[in-house]
């Protein structure tokens, strides 16, 4: 299932950019010849009126669209092949448009996963309302490997029911006795399918340093309890509000997140690639239905964002040589773009490499 929840996500929020781009060159009336989710090979797809081919392909990490007349990365037409159209055909072309229009419909595929985030979080608040509170239940979710809990014999979906004799109402009084009282025996008393069982476990000595530089020594099972979020409903203004600037704060901290990696601030080892997002998804769709639309949500905008970054090759790229182009006022040559796209084909392979990279290490650990 971890795999079907993945290719859920990156499919939709793939379709969702390259909407975008379609719609906006559609707009601006560009011909769309291909409009793809995933690369290679073709399973399944049709023709529409307008002569677009709609298909999903065999590998399904990303996908584009093909305008009428690409030629190159740059979408631009050798002085040949540009004879051979008629006024009507090369006016369908992505060649023959302005500055202006390539640049809006190049920006348009980020624009939409923005759009599409701010939606998503919009519906969530509207249909369930806003995350008021949070409800532990004195019920184990989840033990760590090799942690106090682990090695005492606690399992998943214990109840807990007393605590040193001390009756149990929220998993957060369990937490208070656990915290004040590493390397000591605590003694539990629990539910375990109807059975009443009791178990000594002493919890692991863990240093704790608070935002003041203060350190203490904390205890530690090494296991979580199940919750439940209550939420207060929300009117359509407050929702829309608020789903404005989450989306605005997502934004700006997933920005803020990269350009630390970048920097050196914070370590490269964080950043993550389909095995995380695939992980993340199906842990965020056991969780329900709103938790895995708020992670779609959420790589949606670091999908839209990362595309807006000057790399050769991404939206982002282009947006930059329109950008010089239009201060220039001169065709960018071709030889520089040979080189410019070469680095941006290097970068982008890099990071693959390292994001995978990560994932295995994370996998191995």
């Amino acid at each position: 299932m971890i795999i079907i929840w993945f290719l859920i996500l990156l499919t939709v929020i793939v379709f969702v950019h390259e909407l975008g781009h379609y719609f906006i060159a559609r707009l601006n009336g560009v011909r769309v010849e291909v409009f793809s989710v995933g690369f290679g090979r073709e399973l399944i797809g049709f023709n529409d009126s307008k002569g677009t081919r709609w298909k999903f392909s065999v590998i399904p990490l990303g996908g584009y669209v093909k305008f009428f007349g690409d030629a190159n990365l740059t979408s631009n037409l050798p002085e040949e092949q540009i004879k051979n159209l008629s006024d009507t055909e090369l006016n369908q072309t992505f060649h023959i448009k302005s500055l202006r229009q390539k640049s809006a419909i190049v920006f348009a595929g980020p624009l939409a996963n923005f759009i599409f985030a701010f939606i998503i979080l919009f519906l969530v608040l509207i249909i369930k309302g806003t995350p008021s509170d949070i409800k532990y239940y004195p019920i184990i979710n989840n033990i760590l490997d090799d942690s106090a809990a682990y090695n005492a014999g606690f399992m998943d979906n214990d109840e807990i029911i007393s605590v040193n004799d001390y009756k149990i109402e929220s998993f957060l009084e369990v937490r208070d006795f656990i915290v004040s009282n590493p390397s000591k025996d605590i003694y539990f008393k629990i539910n375990r399918n109807g059975n009443i069982l009791n178990i000594v476990a002493k919890p692991d000595a863990i240093e704790v340093v608070d935002k003041n530089g203060a350190k203490s020594i904390n205890g530690r099972m090494g296991f979580s309890a199940k919750y439940e979020t209550i939420y207060d409903k929300i009117d359509f203004k407050d929702a829309f509000l608020k789903a404005t600037i989450d989306t605005y704060t997502y934004t700006v901290k997933t920005f803020e997140g990269i350009t630390d990696i970048i920097i050196g601030k914070r370590s490269a080892s964080e950043l993550g690639g389909p095995i995380m997002i695939a992980s993340v998804a199906s842990k965020a769709a056991t969780s329900g239905l709103d938790s895995y639309l708020f992670i779609m949500a959420i790589i949606s905008i670091n999908l839209g964002l990362i595309n807006l970054f000057p790399i050769p090759l991404l939206d982002g790229g282009h947006l930059l040589l329109y950008g010089i182009q239009s201060i220039s006022k001169k065709i960018i040559n071709e030889v520089f773009l040979k080189y410019y796209y070469g680095i941006g084909m290097f970068i982008i392979f890099a990071l693959m490499i390292l994001v995978n990279y990560n994932d295995l290490i994370k996998q191995i650990n």
